[in-house]
C-alpha cells in the first residue's frame, strides 16, 4: 500500500506492524526426522504401555517429565537449541533458557486439545512425531482482547482481519511460540493416532519454584536422577 494517490497532496502511505507475536517453525531434514521420530515413537509407546481407558474425545498424556529421561535427551537438546535461537532473534539479555516441562500427547480418533496457555513459562512449543494425513494443525487465537469489539464482514481473511491462525504441521516440524499465546488442536477426524511432544522453556532463575507444570498425565512416568 503505497504511492502518491494520483498526484494529490499525499506523498506516501505506509503500514507498520506493531506488537507482533512471533511463531517460529523449525523443520528437520527428512532423513534425520525419520530416524528421530522412530526412536521417539518407540520411547513413547514403551511409557504408555498399557494405556489407561479414555472417555470419548480425551487424549493420552504422559507426566510432564520427559526432559528428565535419558531416552529423550537428544530431543531435549534440539528444543534447547531452538529456544536459544528464539532468544537471539528477540535480542534478549538473558539466554539461559531450560526445559521446565516436556510431555507426549497422543490424540486418538476424536481426540482434541481445548484452547489453553502454559503459565509461568516464557516459551512453549510442540514437536510432531506422527500426524495422520490432513490432520496436522495447531490453532492460535488472537491475544488482543479489544480486537473482538468490532469484527465486520470480510471479503478475504488475512493476518490483519482474522481472529485466529491455523498453522499446518507435519512430522519433523517443531513449532515454538510465546507461552501466553492461546492455542488449541482440532479434533482428530482420522482413524489413526496423532502423536506430538509438547514442552515449556523458561529462564533458569525462575525454574525451581515457578515453572514446573502443576498437573499430571493420564500415564504415570517414573522419573530418573
Amino acid at each position: 500500500m503505497a504511492g502518491n494517490d494520483g498526484g494529490t497532496m499525499i506523498e506516501d502511505v505506509a503500514v507498520r506492524d506493531i506488537f507482533p507475536t512471533p511463531i517460529w517453525s523449525v523443520d528437520l531434514k527428512a532423513d534425520y526426522a525419520a530416524g528421530l521420530n522412530q526412536r521417539l515413537l518407540e520411547a513413547i509407546n514403551a511409557l504408555m504401555t498399557p494405556r489407561p481407558q479414555l472417555a470419548p474425545g480425551a487424549n493420552w498424556q504422559t507426566d510432564p517429565i520427559l526432559h528428565r529421561l535419558p531416552q529423550f535427551a537428544e530431543f531435549v537438546g534440539l528444543v534447547e537449541k531452538a529456544g536459544r535461537g528464539a532468544v537471539e532473534f528477540l535480542k534478549l539479555q538473558h539466554k539461559d533458557l531450560v526445559v521446565t516441562g516436556c510431555w507426549a500427547n497422543v490424540n486418538p480418533p476424536g481426540g482434541r486439545n481445548s484452547p489453553h496457555t502454559h503459565p509461568n513459562n516464557f516459551l512453549s512449543g510442540v514437536y510432531y512425531v506422527a500426524t495422520p494425513e490432513n490432520e496436522g494443525r495447531i490453532v492460535f487465537e488472537d491475544p488482543r482482547a479489544q480486537a473482538f469489539v468490532m469484527m465486520p464482514p470480510v471479503a478475504q481473511y488475512t493476518p490483519y482481519n482474522g481472529n485466529h491462525l491455523t498453522f499446518d504441521v507435519r512430522p519433523g516440524r517443531l513449532v515454538l511460540f510465546p507461552a501466553w499465546l492461546t492455542h488449541s488442536v482440532p479434533m482428530n477426524r482420522s482413524g489413526g493416532e496423532r502423536v506430538s511432544i509438547a514442552f515449556n522453556l523458561m529462564f533458569q532463575r525462575y525454574v525451581d519454584e515457578s515453572s514446573p507444570p502443576l498437573w499430571q498425565g493420564t500415564v504415570r512416568v517414573k522419573s530418573v536422577g
